[in-house]
């Protein structure tokens, strides 16, 4: 018999028909799919809730998702709060739980700001900004394959909870423990009463408005680019901003664009894959299309392909962002002094694009959330202004009116100055190659390894683990010359020298050389470990392969 928490899967079976979980998509799961979903508690982390739907308490399912929001109304009445805005993508389930989480948080006196149909994560972020809530929701598992959903919860400054508000979040949901007692209120009844109201419109407009003001109109070019929504929710949102800046080049892979949770038409619904740009990069062919754009399902992600010399050009999640940051800081008059905020595993090209248009710079743990605190606090700083962030998994953000990754605010910028590059003759490849010639070929390759399940998890931590203890002097003739351990917040000299890493602690280890870096950590939100390398050198992928097949013992 598995058992969690007292509850046999007996007892979950029969609560079936109120799961949200059909008879039919429940028997067509493998024993070894209910094995696992009741071998342990979903728990709410510092990235929210992201995993497989079905039934048990290692799924996401009615239950599970009324628990994460009895939890935080709870909090909400600790903290004198009063309102919650919730989002949700195209993915399954998503609107049903959205629903879930709105009626539960009504029964207990939280008014909820709900929207009538998909958003995009971005819009979320802003939203609960623009309605002053205590707190944001958004339905979503990113880019995660479709048997996924998640649950990304944010504070009232539009950016996802940070490591105290989380764990104090985490504690009142992981201490319920009749899930199966949860009270909600009839949605339609709360709807109709105002318990439940929808996002008003208006700030539909404002966002948008915002993004294109960013950017202003695109110039004429004869630019011509393909865009795949992934089967997500950049569209229409993207298409109205581009057409109100005037770009008329857009060709839309349609079935790609065709709202589908089960990702029917892609390979990927990650747009750090070359699968992804499949069927875009089809179509590009056919109609000789300058630039291919791809969103994921929430459209927080975004990654591009350029035509250069006769051939599509995948550029990763680094140079896209070292290509957006060089030119928002080259053509912006900022009042005070720029800053630029990035994670400790992203191209360290950025440092020397701030210096030289006298921006500052600050690293920060991967996740997102952590630029968002620093935009936070930048709003008090009258020396310094937030200039723009991002990572290298393909996140970017121009400006901190919406506190995560913002792909729609990226959209009309990449296709504006690609427009301008090719009046000049140039590609966006070009504009890497003087980017490189000016600051340094700094080459970047990450390479995930994914280990599912409980066992999964033992592997990584013990991949982790050997890597602590035994981290090598040398590596591929490569002197280490320090290694920063983010986990016992302490940086190592070959000289005997130690520092204190000023950051919050986290599952990374990080070893410099004198032409670069690589970088081990466990995904937040996958069962992976990441593997980073950074160094001058043009021949990455051999050399990233090399100290891969060296670590994970290929």
């Amino acid at each position: 018999m598995n058992e969690v928490n007292g509850l046999a899967r007996e007892e979950w079976e029969r609560h079936l028909n109120g799961s949200l979980i059909t008879e039919e998509m429940y028997a067509s799961l493998s024993e070894a799919d209910h094995e696992d979903a009741h071998i342990e508690e979903l728990k709410f982390g510092t990235a929210g809730i992201r995993g497989k739907i079905g039934l048990g308490p290692n799924r996401l399912n009615r239950y599970t998702v009324e628990k994460v929001a009895y939890g935080l109304s709870r909090q909400i009445r600790k903290e004198g709060g009063s309102r919650v805005v919730i989002g949700y993508d195209i993915r399954r389930l998503s609107r049903e739980f959205s629903e879930a989480i709105a009626s539960v948080l009504a029964e207990n006196g939280i008014g909820v700001y709900l929207s009538e149909g998909y958003i995009t994560t971005p819009e979320l972020s802003f939203f609960t900004r623009r309605h002053g809530a205590d707190y944001g929701i958004m339905i979503t598992a990113s880019h995660n394959p479709p048997e996924y959903n998640g649950i990304k919860v944010y504070g009232a400054d539009g950016a996802q909870l940070t490591d105290a508000p989380a764990a104090a979040l985490s504690d009142e949901i992981n201490g319920i423990e009749d899930v199966f007692g949860i009270v909600s209120a009839d949605f339609d009844e709360a709807l109709e009463e105002g318990q439940i109201r929808h996002i008003d419109y208006r700030h539909y407009e404002d966002y948008q408005a915002k993004v294109k003001s960013l950017t202003g109109d695109i110039p004429a070019s004869g630019l011509s680019v393909v865009f795949s929504s992934l089967h997500g929710t950049a569209l229409p949102v993207a298409e109205y901003i581009l057409r109100d800046l005037g770009f008329d080049g857009l060709h839309l892979v349609a079935e790609e664009c065709e709202v589908d949770s089960d990702f029917s038409h892609v390979k990927s619904p990650n747009p750090e894959e070359t699968a992804a740009f499949t069927g875009a990069r089809a179509l590009g062919g056919e109609v000789g299309a300058d630039l291919l754009i791809a969103t994921d399902p929430d459209a927080d992600r975004i990654g591009i392909e350029v035509r250069h010399e006769g051939e599509y050009v995948h550029l990763n999640g680094n140079q896209l962002g070292i290509i957006l940051l060089h030119n928002h800081l080259k053509t912006t008059d900022f009042e005070r002094t720029p800053v630029v905020v990035k994670s400790v595993v992203t191209s360290d090209l950025s440092r020397k694009i701030a210096e030289k248009f006298g921006a500052e710079s600050v690293e920060v743990l991967t996740g997102f959330k952590y630029i968002g605190a620093v935009a936070k606090a930048l709003e008090e700083d009258s020396a310094r202004e937030f200039a723009f962030g991002y990572e290298e998994s393909y996140g970017y953000l121009i400006s901190d009116f919406v506190r995560d990754k913002d792909a729609i605010q990226i959209v009309p910028a990449i296709v504006k100055l690609a427009s301008e590059l090719k009046n000049e003759g140039l590609t966006l490849v070009d504009r890497l190659e003087e980017i490189y010639a000016e600051f340094g070929r700094q080459m970047e390759k990450m390479i995930s390894h994914t280990f599912e399940g409980l066992e999964g998890r033992e592997k990584i931590a013990e991949i982790m683990d050997q890597f602590r203890r035994n981290t090598p002097g040398e590596i591929e003739g490569r002197k280490v010359v320090c290694v920063e351990d983010y986990l016992s917040g302490e940086r190592r000299f070959d000289d005997g020298r130690t520092e204190t890493i000023d950051l919050p602690r986290a599952n990374v280890i990080k070893i410099h050389f004198e032409d670069g870096w690589i970088a081990l950590r466990p995904s937040g939100t996958e069962p992976k470990v990441k593997l980073y390398v950074s160094l001058a050198t043009r021949h990455i992928d051999e050399e990233a392969k090399i100290i891969n097949d060296m670590i994970f013992g290929v």
